[in-house]
């Protein structure tokens, strides 16, 4: 007697879903390796804020539509490596800042050297006038010139004038009259220096350049 066969039916398996790696989170990853930079410049900073916000804006979107999006990790990782770096970067821009001034000299820029576009009449800034006389710090470029070897003074600018982003025509609260003391001489170079010495200002300079370092010491 045969018995009869029962049809078998395979189980279907079972449906999987599929989830998009978030591209939010994967920028925030990327831009937290970047945040490395922001040792070289503070207005890198940029990058690292940026990481922690796309990382934070893919976290909520994830959260929002957990069947849709996966990433967490990376965001996660974004934010976190994004903040390390930019703290990182900010005590190594402090730290090279605070120590590359001879002891007793007090660090200065350009920024703080220029006029208020809002008060026209008033050439020189108060924070230069403050500085009358106190020993300085500031770092910039040498004006290119004919003499490379034994110079004794020479124009210091905060840009490298052979370079295609730099000030075409300097202003002149934007250059600053450098003249070594004593047996001090320089070379030329095309590298940025630091130059430490008497800040002095003197609107009535036959050089229309208000400002002048008389320098004891350049790095």
């Amino acid at each position: 007697m045969t018995l009869p066969i029962e049809p078998t039916t395979a189980s279907a398996p079972p449906a999987v879903h599929y989830r998009a790696l978030s591209p939010l989170a994967v920028t925030s990853a990327v831009l937290a390796v970047l945040s490395i930079a922001t040792a070289l410049h503070w207005a890198l900073a940029v990058i690292p804020l940026a990481g922690i916000v796309l990382g934070w804006v893919a976290l909520k979107q994830m959260n929002k539509a957990p069947d849709e999006w996966t990433g967490v990790a990376a965001a996660q990782l974004g934010i976190v490596f994004s903040a390390a770096f930019m703290i990182f970067g900010f005590g190594w821009q402090y730290f090279a800042h605070a120590t590359e001034a001879p002891f007793g000299y007090q660090p200065i820029t350009y920024e703080t050297l220029q006029p208020d576009p809002l008060k026209p009449t008033e050439p020189i800034p108060q924070t230069a006038l403050d500085m009358q006389d106190r020993k300085v710090f500031i770092k910039g470029f040498m004006q290119p010139r004919r003499t490379q070897t034994g110079i004794k003074e020479f124009i210091l600018c905060p840009t490298n004038g052979d370079c295609p982003f730099c000030i075409p025509n300097p202003k002149p609260t934007e250059q600053m009259r450098v003249i070594l003391q004593g047996d001090l001489e320089t070379n030329y170079t095309t590298h940025q220096v630091g130059v430490a010495g008497r800040f002095r200002v003197d609107l009535d300079d036959p050089s229309r350049i208000p400002y002048a370092i008389d320098a004891d010491a350049i790095r």
